[in-house]
């Protein structure tokens, strides 16, 4: 069934999710002009949402996110269409933009791309990972590997929606193990929204507890605070 769509998209292509409009690439949710009018994260604003954390900012290197994310917005129906939407595929097409435009800013390609995991559970439930979606975006346009299985979220959490920033990060804090070797590895995590940057955080630590010698961070999205 989900090859029958990916070449049903390919021959008609779904209406863009911003205006309703056609789209000139098949696999992008979003036309021309709608791609456009996205408002670019500002770089310190990433920062600053990070810096909030209980967690050591030394953890990281750097952290990059390509748009800023508003409810209601064309990227709210990007995000439900590729998380409950089964539109897997467009998460590798925005993975390719957001790796371009990772690279643009100046960050340095690593050796390994992680995606943030999904517990075996949810994974179950929906078929597949956006983060790891994205990040086979994101390893095409670099020619870095992507390996979906080098860290694995060990504990079921709660939903972060409703919780406060401390209690995000209670939640997933020791969520996650590293289950491959990246001993003096440069690691870039891919996720889709940097809301606290709670989760996102906690797998850096994981793999610099596991001998990473640098972590850094890419978002599709940023939260507007």
């Amino acid at each position: 069934m989900r090859i029958l769509r990916g070449v049903l998209d390919i021959l008609y292509p779904p209406a863009c999710l911003g205006c309703a409009g056609r789209t000139e690439r098949a696999l992008l949710p979003l036309c021309p002009a709608c791609l456009r009018q996205l408002e670019p994260a500002p770089q310190m604003n990433v920062a600053a949402r990070l810096d909030r954390l209980p967690s050591d900012w030394g953890t990281i290197c750097g952290a990059h996110s390509m748009w800023v994310f508003d409810k209601g917005g064309a990227l709210q129906s990007i995000q439900h269409a590729l998380k409950y939407g089964d539109r897997p595929r467009y998460g590798v097409e925005l993975g390719r933009l957001l790796g371009t435009s990772y690279l643009r800013a100046g960050w340095p390609a690593p050796d390994r791309i992680v995606p943030v995991p999904l517990h075996r559970l949810r994974l179950l439930e929906r078929g597949y990972n956006q983060a790891d979606m994205l990040a086979r975006g994101v390893a095409d346009t670099m020619d870095v590997p992507s390996i979906a299985d080098i860290l694995i979220r060990a504990q079921v959490t709660v939903s972060q929606t409703s919780l406060s920033r401390d209690q995000r990060w209670n939640n997933v804090c020791n969520a996650f193990e590293a289950r491959r070797n990246v001993e003096g590895l440069t690691c870039l995590l891919i996720d889709d929204v940097l809301t606290t940057g709670s989760t996102i955080m906690a797998c850096a630590q994981t793999l610099r507890d596991a001998g990473a010698a640098k972590v850094y961070i890419a978002t599709l999205c940023l939260a507007r605070a």
